[in-house]
């Protein structure tokens, strides 16, 4: 195995998580080991660090006290109300679930929806099972799936990934993409979550360029990744995160004397064979 291969894999279990546009996150955490992995996890999709829920089946614990009223995944609130995650501070970790209003008329997967006191706070016009995700200052956002925890492993409809998010709790289905390609809406980018790559908003703002600092998945620009600081010379080492590197496909060319090295043990679908990732030179 080589130098760099050795490196990715030490730092793979801090998993970059998945940012929402105004707060929140996705995580990664079976991502290819050439990338820092913290976005909030470090176990394959369906699965976390703690012994918390997640989609993991029947008789999965609802959380940890009474943060939790309810069970996201279960759905049991009273009629004419949903349950959904919140932050308990207010943060992008959504690490608490309550008893919400159900609007009369949802919005479904894919359709814009209203977060009530924004991101986090709990309260959305999405359906039951659903939630509001990738929200703006202004409160807009787009329902997205709660991966189903009925099952021993989690479900999502095709063409989608269960993709956790800051927080122990936060599953959700995101359509995939390939990283090379950058095939995601505008606004969005191609990122490395729990399962394989998928949509998620692009967060890095004015940063994000090549060498930046990175603290989630999807806080570097479109056609890089949040990788270890190690994988380059050029990267400072920093507590916060990882360093943005761009994806590569096998056999292309690197900037700065990098080389362009393969995902090893991982999960990648037939069309994703040829991503890499630039990295130190052995």
């Amino acid at each position: 195995m080589t130098r760099t291969h050795s490196i990715f894999r030490r730092l793979a279990p801090l998993a970059l998580a998945l940012a929402c546009e105004a707060a929140g996150g996705i995580t990664s955490t079976d991502q290819p080991p050439d990338e820092v992995d913290d976005v909030d996890d470090g176990e394959p999709a369906g699965t976390s660090e703690s012994s918390g829920p997640g989609p993991t089946g029947p008789g999965h614990d609802v959380g940890p006290g009474p943060a939790f009223q309810c069970d996201p995944w279960q759905q049991d609130c009273p009629a004419g109300q949903k349950c959904n995650l919140y932050s308990l501070d207010g943060d992008d970790t959504l690490d608490g679930a309550k008893c919400v209003p159900l609007d009369e008329s949802p919005a479904q997967v894919g359709e814009l929806c209203l977060a009530e006191g924004g991101y986090g706070a709990g309260v959305d016009d999405c359906d039951a099972g659903l939630l509001c995700w990738n929200v703006i200052p202004s409160g807009q956002g787009v329902c997205v799936q709660v991966c189903d925890g009925q099952a021993a492993t989690p479900q999502c409809p095709e063409g989608q990934l269960c993709t956790k998010g800051f927080g122990d709790y936060h599953y959700k289905c995101l359509a995939t993409c390939n990283p090379l390609a950058q095939d995601c809406i505008e606004g969005e980018m191609c990122a490395s979550g729990d399962a394989g790559f998928v949509c998620a908003p692009d967060v890095s703002g004015e940063g994000g360029q090549i060498y930046d600092v990175c603290t989630a998945a999807n806080d570097c620009d479109r056609g890089l990744m949040c990788s270890p600081p190690e994988a380059a010379p050029m990267c400072q080492a920093s507590p916060e995160g990882g360093c943005c590197l761009p994806y590569c496909e096998l056999g292309g060319v690197c900037p700065d004397g990098l080389e362009c090295y393969d995902f090893e043990a991982w999960n990648e679908p037939p069309e994703l064979i040829n991503v890499g990732a630039c990295g130190l030179v052995p």
